[in-house]
């Protein structure tokens, strides 16, 4: 019963009160200004996409002209070093071979100079990482190789 007197009193509430009078068009006011408020986010967040797009191609063109493209100097370095390596891993597994006391001793010895050739041009070749353009290291790095 309580709840039928309540409702009873807010709709007697609502009744009493008065209202101001809204002007003539003002709906139409309203629904024009809130279309525009629509239009002005989606112009905005079509011009943050935008804006992300251009950040994003502007980072890649960046990272794309950054690259350093190797010279043919380097190639052919690259080229010489990997056929090089090829000849001396081949010419150890022949000298391997020996069982004679001389070759014995002759692979200890060829084993102890080619530690210190080998020593020598990783200090080089690190040189070279530093600087990857430098003829000079790179015909020393040839030459030790071929030694």
């Amino acid at each position: 019963m309580k709840k039928v007197s309540i409702k009873e009193a807010f709709i007697a509430w609502d009744a009493e009160q008065m209202h101001p009078k809204l002007p003539e068009g003002h709906e139409e006011r309203f629904s024009k200004r809130l279309s525009t408020q629509k239009q002005f986010h989606k112009r905005r967040a079509v011009l943050q996409w935008a804006a992300v797009a251009l950040l994003c191609i502007g980072l890649s063109q960046t990272f794309w002209f950054t690259q350093e493209t190797p010279s043919e100097e380097v190639l052919k370095f690259q080229k010489a070093e990997t056929h090089f390596t090829f000849l001396i891993n081949q010419q150890l597994k022949e000298l391997s071979h020996f069982d004679s006391p001389q070759g014995k001793q002759f692979m200890e010895d060829s084993k102890l100079q080619i530690n210190r050739i080998q020593e020598d041009y990783q200090r080089l070749y690190s040189q070279w990482q530093l600087e990857p353009n430098q003829s000079k290291l790179i015909q020393a790095l040839i030459s030790n190789l071929k030694t």
